[in-house]
């Protein structure tokens, strides 16, 4: 019975989040989520007590699932730390330009809608984009470790403005309905994740 439950409650979760996706936080109606999720809207409020409810669950589950990958992905993908991280942004742009809403970035279709209309859910996106932004700044930490990143650069600064930098790559991107932005972020993020090498006065 418990299984049942929380498969009803994920199917309710990934509904919504296609939906959400697609339309806005906003944009989504609950009656347009039940029909889609073929449930009826008494199973919804056994889960989530509002509509607003089930945005802080969304994000909460959505970010959980972020961090996860992202730690694959800046512990397993690559040779080394910058490599690591440079594959992560190639996947930054395949997955915002596959045409598949549900697959593209939440934080980006949502973050300054829900941010003026829900202080809960606004503060659940901006602790999920600190430790993003953290992630950055140690897999940049292990970059100058294993020698792939110059020693120059500050991590704790340099890793939450890349993010901040591919977030706002990601709404040009949508602005121009080209994928111009995002080769511009991946060119600057070459050039400021520079390898010792590129700096002969450096230290190793």
């Amino acid at each position: 019975m418990q299984s049942r439950t929380d498969s009803t409650k994920e199917h309710i979760l990934s509904t919504g989040r296609c939906l959400v996706a697609q339309r806005g936080f906003a944009g989504m109606g609950l009656n347009e989520l039940l029909k889609n999720a073929s449930v009826p809207k008494g199973s919804f409020y056994h889960y989530f007590s509002s509509k607003e409810d089930f945005g802080r669950q969304l994000l909460e589950q959505y970010l959980t699932q972020y961090l996860l990958r992202l730690d694959e992905i800046l512990s397993v993908d690559g040779p080394n730390a910058r490599a690591r991280l440079m594959h992560y942004w190639s996947l930054w742009i395949s997955t915002q330009t596959s045409g598949d809403a549900c697959a593209q970035c939440l934080i980006v279709k949502i973050g300054a809608e829900i941010s003026d209309v829900s202080d809960e859910m606004r503060s659940i996106l901006e602790k999920g984009t600190r430790q993003i932004g953290a992630r950055l700044s140690q897999a940049i930490v292990d970059g100058q470790a294993d020698h792939s990143i110059s020693h120059t650069l500050q991590p704790n600064l340099l890793g939450p403005a890349l993010y901040e930098m591919w977030l706002g790559a990601s709404l040009m991107a949508k602005l121009s309905r080209t994928s111009d932005p995002f080769l511009n972020a991946m060119e600057t993020t070459e050039l400021l994740l520079s390898p010792p090498s590129q700096n002969p006065k450096e230290k190793p």
